[in-house]
């Protein structure tokens, strides 16, 4: 026993100065262009209609349903929380951008995903597509400053990326967008999951 004390202690003794001299592992410039990137929450809302009639979903937050009335929209509901859109800017990203899997009760739609497209010059590019074969899109640039907010309709696209509406007929969906701080070092967004529909009250 007495040996095998004696060697362990001698073991430790030989590495201590080994492991002493070794390098520390500096941040990759991926690892900090990563820190420093603010974080896009997105949140699907969609109208009251005959075939997505009103039920109960996550809380609607009054700045959002302030843009939603001054678009014109008096009854709607949320279908998710505040979902992270995963920047794919680094090609190591592994980015799971799925916001909603499109099942609404009775009501099925395409699923919805998000992507930011671009980031350059203090704006972000954020685009949230999916609920119909047609390619229904929200999509829209915005400074890239925390606090940053905005509800975008998710409307139907011409070949020349051009939106178009039919007169009189609503969005097939909103998106209300949020800019957040860069995640703290040693956290990251959450990775994205299929959001449910969640009971909560309005305000």
């Amino acid at each position: 026993m007495k040996c095998l004390s004696y060697a362990l202690l001698l073991a430790i003794y030989t590495l201590t100065p080994f492991v002493a001299e070794l390098p520390a592992q500096d941040a990759t410039p991926e690892s900090i262009a990563r820190r420093q990137f603010n974080q896009v929450f997105v949140k699907v809302i969609m109208p009251v209609t005959a075939r997505t009639p009103k039920q109960a979903g996550p809380v609607i937050e009054s700045w959002v349903a302030e843009q939603l009335k001054q678009l014109g929209e008096s009854e709607y509901f949320a279908v998710t929380n505040w979902v992270p859109v995963c920047d794919g800017l680094l090609s190591d990203d592994e980015v799971d951008n799925r916001v909603w899997g499109g099942s609404l009760g009775n009501a099925s739609f395409c699923p919805v995903g998000g992507d930011l497209p671009e980031r350059k010059d203090g704006r972000v590019l954020v685009s949230v597509v999916g609920w119909s074969p047609g390619a229904v899109e929200a999509r829209v640039t915005l400074a890239d400053e925390p606090g940053t907010r905005a509800v975008e309709p998710a409307l139907g696209y011409s070949a020349s990326g051009v939106k178009r509406q039919v007169q009189g007929e609503k969005p097939m969906a909103y998106v209300a967008i949020l800019i957040g701080p860069p995640p703290q070092e040693g956290h990251t967004a959450m990775p994205n999951r299929q959001n449910k529909a969640v009971n909560g009250s309005r305000r």
